[in-house]
């Protein structure tokens, strides 16, 4: 990216830094719901709630941020969803029971979701047309790395859950004031606020008007079961292996190699997907979670065996919502961007409230972490089907 403009790379730099704690706080609660449900003693079914509360926050803000964007622009609406989830976040950490913590988490998930589409869109808009899908895949795999960071810090030493949130919401909000003074104007920017004489679409005109029915149907359905199967493993892994027959501590190491595996293959498979054998990958990329899924109920607590299975689930899944937020921009005109991509991460956090909910159901009625596992395939074959689909339809860039 060095031969990139320096405001370009900039905006990238700072997109990069609200990705990689999108992905901290994401992976936060999952990593610290083992002491958080033994210290108020949590039952499964407050714990589940707990965990989808926010993934619901994050589902009314994907919506409402990406089409406000387009309105008063990208970098007003980062900013201020930055400053929120920063905020709820920091708030998250003084909790003192199961209602704080539920409405803690609710807040924090809209400002998380309402964020999301905005640095899709600033970083799309930043690099060239060509290089979109493997640059965005690159910057977005920053979302794993503070997954991992999140899982490393619940891991080390004698560090307690509540530092998680400390930490998770602090840096946003440097974020978001390094966006205020770094970044200029959104006029100047990405031309999302409109003029006198030019009008935003009307939200159904955008999404469903122009032949775009099938594209947006297509990428809702990939968002949809891509996210269902990423997020119940980011809230419910450390939980899973521990059904597994693992330790705490190797629990919070699998969480770790999960997201890390997920960062580190994304740079990679962003760059056979920008290819021109696109849907070849789309469908060995599919397969790799199912597999990977497969390998991960199967591990006979074997710690090595378990680190690589969890690594190699988090480069096909984490890999394959990566995508599809690369993908998703190219699909909708600048003036519409915003509300484009919105819709479909909305749709994606609807899968991410009901993949946490549909772990949590199963092992209410007994279910073991390797039934949990087996029982996600199917939704990976029809997230599959809908990102294979996809590779057919003309994009609007």
């Amino acid at each position: 990216m060095s031969e990139l403009p320096p405001q370009a790379r900039m905006t990238l730099a700072l997109c990069a830094a609200a990705a990689l704690f999108e992905g901290f706080d994401n992976q936060s609660m999952g990593v610290a719901a083992p002491r958080v449900i033994a210290e108020f003693a949590l039952s499964t079914t407050q714990a589940t709630l707990i965990f989808s509360s926010a993934t619901i926050g994050l589902f009314l803000g994907a919506g409402i941020g990406g089409r406000v964007a387009d309105f008063i622009g990208r970098k007003r609406t980062l900013v201020a969803t930055l400053l929120l989830f920063g905020l709820c976040s920091l708030l998250t950490a003084l909790a003192v029971g199961p209602k704080t913590l539920l409405t803690m988490r609710f807040l924090t998930g809209l400002g998380l979701g309402g964020a999301m589409p905005n640095f899709i869109s600033l970083s799309s808009e930043s690099t060239p047309v060509d290089r979109r899908i493997s640059v965005v895949t690159l910057i977005m795999a920053a979302m794993p790395f503070g997954g991992a960071l999140a899982a490393a810090v619940s891991v080390a030493g004698q560090v307690g859950w509540r530092m998680i949130f400390y930490i998770g919401g602090t840096v946003p909000i440097v974020t978001a004031v390094l966006m205020l003074r770094l970044l200029p104007d959104p006029r100047k920017v990405d031309g999302a606020i409109p003029s006198a004489t030019v009008q935003i679409e009307s939200l159904a005109s955008t999404l469903f008007s122009r032949d775009r029915a099938p594209t947006t149907g297509l990428l809702w359905t990939g968002f949809f079961f891509t996210q269902l199967v990423l997020y119940l493993m980011l809230n419910w892994l450390p939980s899973l292996i521990i059904g597994l027959g693992f330790t705490r501590s190797e629990a919070g190491w699998t969480s770790v190699c999960f997201n890390l595996g997920g960062a580190a293959g994304a740079g990679f498979l962003g760059k056979l997907h920008a290819g021109s054998h696109r849907r070849q990958w789309v469908i060995a990329t599919y397969a790799g979670m199912a597999a990977a899924l497969t390998a991960v109920a199967s591990i006979n607590k074997v710690f090595p065996v378990a680190l690589l299975a969890c690594a190699l689930a988090g480069v096909f899944i984490v890999g394959a919502q990566l995508i599809l937020f690369a993908l998703a921009p190219l699909y909708y005109k600048k003036a519409i961007r915003g509300t484009g991509v919105g819709a479909a991460v909305a749709v994606g956090r609807l899968g991410s409230v009901v993949g946490p909910l549909f772990a949590g159901v199963l092992l209410a009625g007994g279910g073991s972490s390797a039934a949990v596992l087996l029982a996600i395939v199917p939704f990976v074959l029809l997230g599959g089907g809908g990102a294979f689909a996809l590779t057919w339809r003309q994009t609007d860039d």
